[in-house]
């Protein structure tokens, strides 16, 4: 849930980083801000194999604000600290023009990309610490480009599309060709945030792209300080398809939900290949405080042309959640690798996924204040 304040024309205006016209923007009305963020921090406990020490943590941090100006745009802009590179890197930086009220958009900047169920959720509000594998090393996250959002049927019925650069938050194309992208969904209740009925979701999606020396090709490489084989993002050169569909059931305190994510790629002067993650989790949630988990995450990265390379690795992972208030949350989670599983992939394209990846006996707690 995020707050809503409304300040005077003179402080909104500086907050706007030079706009342009003041004047006008002072005549259509009061500038609206909303401040949202994300703060999780705690301890992560895992065995040599996985490469990793045992060490308390800052898994995110984040700060933005949205609102709108007048009657044109509405604004979205967000940063974050990046506990690897130690610096602050842009997330979000939009504006959107209405088009038909709330029910058609159009959004310019950069952005999250529409793939990917999961992968389009805050980060605040999965219930684990991190995304699954194939979220994490299929959908392109967070790009530069336009997309317009439609909504019908009084919320149940949306969907997304867009064009994109491709590479992230990188201001120039990969290559010559950009990433299509587009998504549909559809629940049974429309927009409503508290709810006892049985209520059900599905989503889909897909997209396109034509990449230069991109990381995006998941393949299962050594990896030094690492047991057996991870799964790493090499640079792929050619066409690259990623489609998926996704599914969420609940009732009452229960929760049962899935995705399945796919990548199909079609290398220059190669033999097509592809790569696949999915994923069906639980929830019951007890008295509105208490919120048991139970996850299983399976990926499997691409085939080499020679036929080697391919792994699948697959994750049991067991969680508990204390909710004290609106805004705070206290995670346990404990993941079990399965089949010989060390380690899953590493974080995802767009670079803004900072949390840690699975490993076969890791221990994670988690300590959340998202507004």
């Amino acid at each position: 849930m995020r707050r809503t304040s409304r300040y005077g024309p003179a402080l909104a205006l500086a907050l706007a980083a030079g706009a342009a016209a003041p004047a006008a923007l002072h005549a259509q009305g009061t500038p609206e801000l909303e401040i949202h963020g994300l703060l999780r921090t705690g301890f992560r406990a895992e065995p040599e194999s996985s490469g990793s020490s045992d060490a308390f943590a800052l898994f995110d941090a984040r700060l933005g604000a949205t609102g709108r100006v007048g009657i044109i745009f509405d604004y979205e802009a967000a940063v974050e600290y990046d506990r690897e590179d130690r610096s602050i890197r842009l997330l979000d930086a939009s504006l959107g023009i209405p088009l038909r009220g709330e029910d058609l958009k159009l959004q310019i900047g950069l952005a999250n990309s529409p793939v990917g169920g999961e992968a389009t959720r805050d980060k605040g509000e999965i219930p684990f610490l991190e995304r699954s594998q194939g979220s994490l090393a299929l959908a392109p996250g967070r790009q530069i480009g336009a997309a317009l959002h439609g909504a019908a049927l009084e919320g149940r019925f949306g969907w997304h599309a867009g064009v994109f650069n491709g590479n992230g938050a990188e201001l120039e194309n990969d290559g010559d060709g950009f990433l299509w992208a587009a998504r549909a969904t559809w629940n049974s209740v429309g927009e409503v945030e508290f709810f006892e009925d049985f209520v059900w979701e599905v989503g889909a999606g897909l997209a396109f792209s034509e990449d230069s020396a991109l990381a995006a090709f998941p393949l299962a490489v050594a990896e030094s300080g690492v047991e057996g084989l991870s799964p790493v993002l090499v640079p792929f050169t050619g066409d690259r398809w990623i489609w998926g569909f996704d599914a969420r059931v609940g009732y009452r305190a229960v929760t049962v939900s899935g995705e399945y994510l796919r990548a199909e790629f079609e290398p220059d002067g190669g033999d097509d290949t592809d790569a696949e993650g999915w994923h069906v989790q639980g929830a019951y949630n007890l008295w509105g405080a208490i919120e048991w988990l139970a996850r299983y995450d399976s990926f499997r990265t691409a085939r080499l042309a020679s036929g080697l390379g391919t792994e699948r690795t697959e994750f049991l992972v067991l969680g508990l959640n204390l909710l004290p208030g609106l805004y705070g949350r206290l995670g346990l989670q404990y993941a079990i690798g399965l089949d010989g599983t060390e380690v899953g992939p590493e974080r995802a394209l767009d670079g803004t996924n900072t949390g840690p990846r699975l490993a076969d006996g890791q221990f994670l707690l988690n300590l959340q204040v998202a507004f």
